[in-house]
């Protein structure tokens, strides 16, 4: 699994700025750091083995030490979390596949109506006691002699 072959994609190179004033590894680490896709800032296809993952972030980390490029660094080393082991793979696949759905606040309920009406009145005495209760039969039994 020496090199890294040519289907693979590359990782992010700085696009020309269009101040001269700004240094190479500053353009690199302003890239490296906008992107989310872990894949893209390693420059591996998607499904990479954890082999391929470790040979590409060691490679980049050679490219972009943290003593000269630490913004660089960062964002190499936040794509690598993302991918070191399997179940973070997996994870980080899942999200980068399907976005989960974004989150809406519950609906407001509909105002409520605080005026007093005589029907409701009526409606809570009648729950609250037996009041047009016409069923007598419950309060009613044969003796047993």
């Amino acid at each position: 699994m020496g090199k890294r072959t040519e289907h693979m994609t590359k990782p992010i190179s700085p696009e020309p700025d269009r101040n001269p004033d700004v240094p190479d590894n500053q353009r690199q680490s302003r890239t490296l750091a906008d992107v989310s896709d872990p894949y893209v800032v390693l420059g591996l296809e998607r499904g990479a083995s954890q082999a391929q993952v470790r040979q590409a972030y060691f490679a980049l980390v050679r490219e972009h030490p943290p003593e000269k490029d630490p913004q660089a660094f960062k964002a190499i080393r936040a794509a690598y979390e993302q991918l070191d082991t399997a179940e973070t793979q997996a994870e980080t696949d899942l999200f980068l596949l399907q976005p989960p759905p974004a989150w809406h606040p519950p609906c407001s309920s509909p105002a409520l109506d605080l005026a007093f009406h005589a029907e409701d009145a009526l409606i809570a005495l009648q729950a609250w006691d037996d009041i047009g209760d016409m069923d007598l039969t419950d309060d009613f039994r044969e003796v047993e002699i």
